[in-house]
């Protein structure tokens, strides 16, 4: 690159499009990963995050909430959420799902979840149906209800790449 079109010093921080993860990068960090930050609004429309448990379960993500909630009572009013998931044991590699939360009773997608909790718990094995049974019974509070992410948009930095950018002074932007 010519003296001339040097770029300033900031401008890969500030240019972050090319930064992105492929398809298949964003479902293996979905699929991989286990929590999630995951924002709603309150009422008087502030931002709320907390860090929660999900599991993908038929390709959409999942949590669970009883009614003693604050996400439960901000979801039923208005369904907007955002969940940022990270690649396991590497920050950087962050997506980022906006959608809307649709929230159920439903007793097989509990069945389903607590199996993927209890499987994802034991490094892979699949619980002995005992085992789910009393699970189940600990999570199946009367008010207990699930939880989907509709995603609408997804966001994706790899915080990696830029760095390597940065270092070695390769022009992505050509």
């Amino acid at each position: 690159m010519s003296e001339d079109t040097t770029r300033p010093a900031w401008f890969t921080r500030r240019n972050i499009a090319p930064f992105t993860l492929s398809n298949t990068a964003i479902e293996q960090i979905i699929n991989d990963a286990t929590h999630a930050v995951v924002s709603w609004v309150t009422k008087d429309q502030k931002p709320v995050s907390a860090v929660m448990l999900y599991m993908v379960i038929d390709g959409v993500i999942t949590i669970t909430s009883t009614t003693n909630r604050a996400k439960y009572h901000a979801w039923r009013r208005n369904p907007a959420a955002c969940f940022c998931i990270w690649e396991p044991g590497n920050i950087g590699r962050q997506v980022t799902l906006r959608g809307a939360v649709e929230i159920k009773k439903d007793a097989s997608l509990l069945r389903k979840f607590t199996e993927a909790f209890l499987t994802m718990r034991s490094g892979g094995e699949p619980p002995t149906e005992e085992r789910l049974a009393d699970e189940i019974a600990k999570f199946d509070a009367p008010d207990r209800h699930m939880m989907q992410l509709r995603v609408e948009k997804t966001l994706t930095h790899d915080l990696n790449q830029l760095f390597e950018v940065e270092t070695t002074g390769v022009d992505v932007w050509s």
